[in-house]
């Protein structure tokens, strides 16, 4: 019993060692040009690609991370509002947000988060982001579940 005890215990560990390498290697060292600060910042980055052309990325800039959200949607044509990301049943609610390059192609939304709100994304993903309380940019199951897997990946690799 107890060897079979410590066979199961060696596999678990070996499995997230393996598990920690592989989101290791997925982390890109990168710069990151945050337009509020009007600067570039050295940073680690995670990135998952949505099925509709847009992307989502964790970032990492000496310990304050960022989520950089590319929806690839009309968002509307205002510059700053209210975003509302939902997580299933829950929400994440930022007053005053400004959509970035709103006249490129890939305009993005770059917000602050803390890591319990990346444990909230590995837990639930991200099911809609809704800009100025009426344009909703809605993600597939599939983009919910690669999303929940980057989530987890930055999430474990920054816990404390």
């Amino acid at each position: 019993m107890i060897q079979r005890l410590l066979i199961f215990v060696f596999f678990l560990s070996i499995g997230e060692i393996i598990y920690a390498q592989n989101c290791n290697e997925q982390v890109v060292s990168d710069s990151i040009f945050k337009p509020a600060d009007n600067k570039k910042f050295p940073a680690k980055v995670l990135t998952s690609s949505l099925k509709n052309g847009g992307k989502i990325q964790l970032i990492d800039i000496n310990g304050k991370f960022l989520l950089k959200l590319y929806m690839n949607e009309k968002l509307g044509l205002n510059e700053t509002g209210p975003l509302e990301i939902k997580s299933g049943s829950r929400s994440f609610f930022i007053k005053n947000v400004t959509m970035y390059d709103i006249k490129e192609q890939n305009p993005y939304f770059l917000i602050d988060v803390f890591i319990n709100y990346i444990g909230t994304l590995k837990d639930d993903g991200i099911t809609s982001v809704v800009f100025n309380t009426k344009f909703e940019s809605k993600l597939t199951k599939e983009d919910m579940t690669l999303i929940k897997k980057m989530a987890k990946c930055f999430y474990e690799l920054h816990k404390k």
